[in-house]
């Protein structure tokens, strides 16, 4: 078995160590964030991982991740076959349009494909910076630590167990930091590598790391001093008067004539929900907006009766693409309310054979109760079926006008109170004037609600007094809030342009407790996870959901479909970003003057957002460039001498062959000579060219024979030992 055979075995195995401990960065996500398919960047990190273990050209590797990442880009958003060229289009003016978003700051409404793209770019970082702290430093305690700290801190904050997780760190980081410090201390030794040598030093390592797990594991625990501090922060709080002269505490009422006011934090548990993927929970929807707060059009209005089994309450309209699911619901006993809490598209809920549900027309609420005596009673645990939606951006973007709803429902949709400011509606035609749909509109209005003017807020939020508006108060004075202010106001923007809206109260998908196998999550809903949100009525496609809440996300999936026979142009940025308020002529006129004269589509001044995001790209570029110097800084050796035939340039290459060795690791000690030197590079690399390279340097040196003939005949063993450091 050959040195150089040992020490490719040797790479692959910290490369593979390595690889592990990075994957434990990518498990928690997909318990914790809205990150799903996380099996597609565990793939990615292990082909970034393999291309470098082999040494392949960084063209080839670039190559085959560049064509993952739009496999996968195609897979998880796009329609259509992979091999039909206006999905790249598309995609690419969704970078660009993602692009205009970074430079206004609208983290928020960036969109999952971006979302996904940087993520990979991140990925791909991470994986350069681990192989130089493995090939080039050979220390890998730093990032041990920072996954350690990272896995810790997700265990006390978020419902991420790391139990099993924080082993599985300890072995993997203690395993390879014990071969890392072996390869350091060979080198340093100059000790030659011996067959048996690394097995040698892993059984003792092995034994130690096995032992400490396992009395770690049986040895017994204290009872953590303070056993969940998560309660305790989010319970923290002002004491502010709500709107009742006293703090109100978070959670589902069906009152909402008066909204704003402060609120306290409050973890009670509402239900335990098992489903297949993350959605909102609807309690009940209201459709007039009194300028205070909101109410029901026809609060008289006799109740519905459905058969469990067959609800008709439809949220999307036929030939909306949707998902078959189902979910099971555990109402905690405590909850002091008799409805049901269901998802959007639900079909059928079981309920006991004498049961019926009482189905509100206008509020969509639904209540079980007796058939027999009429009797509602609490639903307790139940099962639910429904139709989970996939909207198509191109077909939302088709639509333009209120087609398919009558005109009774069309008042009552874009309904409005008479003493709405006229400033709430010139804000809204500003912001969508530039916008020909109403997908377009709407998002221009939630990235606007999203913008860093707005900020969420629950402990300091105003209560409108006297003839003040709601609407009006956040969206010129106070500029906080939470989300029954974020929704609100998005449907008043929405009815001050004509497009009908309805405001949604229920709860959010809840925290994540635990995986129950396939595709079945648990989640645990409580008062902190009631929530409003905003449905906006597409004729053909029905009831699409938006978010305009600051730190919220929306959960319902938003893809393009590339089956049609035409996709839609994709909107530009400046008319999916409109100008943030109304501004008066004579400074428009100055922004159209001064815009005339900037040919870039962002400000770049010292001081604005693409000024500092220019300058950290920047910085990164630099240090991934510091980082990897290993990788090109040879070929511009090599360009810069291999070519020249003067009697200069062998005292310079070779000097610059001593620097590069140098940062390599090997670097030259102090009284040591050029062939003592030359003899320890050669044993370390198991060949004899720095030797003869190093004779003939001193020959052209010390006897005056011609440094130009002696570098022409040298010029092989000097670039061979160049591309050597490199590979």
């Amino acid at each position: 078995m050959s040195e150089q055979f040992e020490r490719q075995t040797a790479i692959f195995i910290y490369y593979a160590f390595a690889f592990l401990l990075l994957w434990e960065w990518l498990r928690p996500l997909q318990d914790f964030t809205e990150t799903g398919n996380t099996l597609v960047f565990v793939l990615f990190i292990g082909i970034s991982f393999f291309f470098i273990s082999i040494g392949a050209k960084w063209y080839t590797a670039a190559a085959v991740k560049i064509v993952y990442i739009l496999f996968v880009q195609h897979l998880l958003f796009f329609e259509g076959s992979l091999l039909n060229p206006s999905w790249i289009g598309t995609f690419i003016n969704d970078i660009r349009d993602n692009i205009a978003l970074m430079m206004n700051a609208s983290w928020m409404d960036i969109t999952s494909p971006f979302r996904t793209l940087l993520f990979f770019v991140l990925l791909w970082l991470l994986v350069y910076l681990i192989n130089y702290w493995i090939v080039v430093q050979k220390r890998i305690m730093f990032f041990f630590i920072i996954t350690l700290v990272y896995v810790t801190v997700l265990d006390t904050f978020t419902e991420y167990d790391a139990s099993i997780a924080i082993v599985r760190i300890v072995v993997i980081g203690f395993v390879l930091i014990g071969l890392l410090y072996l390869e350091r201390l060979r080198i340093h030794e100059r000790i030659k590598r011996d067959r048996y040598m690394t097995v040698k030093w892993v059984l003792p390592l092995s034994a130690l790391i096995g032992s400490a797990v396992f009395v770690g594991i049986l040895a017994p625990k204290a009872e953590p001093q303070w056993p969940d501090p998560v309660p305790y922060l989010t319970a923290y709080g002002s004491q502010d008067e709500g709107p009742n002269g006293g703090v109100n505490k978070i959670g589902y009422g069906p009152n909402d004539e008066q909204l704003g006011g402060s609120f306290v934090a409050d973890n009670t548990p509402v239900f335990t929900a098992v489903a297949e993927d993350r959605h909102y929970w609807k309690v009940e929807t209201k459709d007039v907006y009194t300028g205070k707060g909101w109410e029901l059009s026809d609060p008289e209005a006799d109740n519905v009766q459905m058969d469990p089994d067959e609800i008709t309450v439809l949220s999307t309209e036929e030939g909306t693409e949707t998902v078959p699911m189902t979910a099971s619901v555990e109402i905690d006993r405590r909850y002091r309310y008799d409805h049901i809490i269901y998802p959007a598209g639900v079909q059928s809920v079981s309920l006991p054979e004498n049961a019926i549900l009482d189905v509100n027309p206008v509020s969509e609420q639904m209540r079980p109760r007796i058939s027999e005596d009429r009797g509602y009673f609490p639903p307790g645990s139940y099962e639910t079926a429904y139709n989970f939606p996939n909207f198509k951006i191109d077909e939302l973007r088709k639509v333009t006008s209120n087609e398919g709803l009558s005109e009774e429902e069309i008042a009552r949709y874009t309904q409005l109170p008479e003493e709405l400011p006229q400033r709430v509606r010139d804000l809204a035609l500003n912001l969508t004037e530039n916008n020909g749909n109403y997908y377009d509109k709407a998002k221009s209005i939630e990235t606007y609600l999203g913008g860093s003017q707005f900020s969420y807020e629950t402990t300091d939020v105003a209560v409108p007094r006297g003839e003040e508006d709601y609407v009006d108060q956040f969206l010129f004075e106070t500029f906080k809030g939470y989300c029954d202010n974020f929704s609100t106001s998005m449907i008043v923007l929405l009815r001050a342009a004509d497009i009908p809206a309805r405001w949604v109260k229920g709860y959010s998908d809840g925290s994540f407790v635990q995986s129950l196998g396939g595709s079945k999550k648990e989640y645990t809903v409580t008062n902190n996870n009631a929530h409003s949100w905003v449905e906006v009525y597409f004729s053909g496609i029905g009831w699409v959901p938006f978010e305009p809440t600051k730190s919220f996300t929306n959960p319902y999936d938003f893809t393009f479909n590339l089956n049609t026979s035409e996709t839609p142009e994709a909107e530009t940025p400046e008319q999916r970003e409109p100008e943030r308020e109304p501004v008066p002529e004579d400074s428009q006129k100055a922004n159209s003057d001064s815009t005339s004269k900037n040919p870039l589509p962002f400000n770049i001044q010292i001081g604005s957002t693409a000024f500092y995001l220019i300058l950290a790209a920047a910085a990164v570029i630099a240090l991934v460039l510091y980082k990897t110097r290993l990788r090109w800084m040879p070929y511009v050796i090599l360009f810069r001498y291999k070519h020249r035939k003067d009697e200069k340039v062998y005292g310079e290459a070779y000097n610059a062959l001593l620097k590069q060795l140098e940062r390599y690791g090997l670097k030259r000690q102090d009284g040591q000579t050029l062939r003592d030197y030359a003899r320890y590079i050669d044993s370390f690399f198991d060949m004899r060219d720095m030797t003869q390279l190093t004779a003939s340097y001193e020959k052209s040196l010390y006897r005056g024979d011609s440094s130009k003939e002696e570098w022409i005949k040298s010029i092989k063993l000097w670039e061979n030992l160049i591309k050597k450091i490199a590979s």
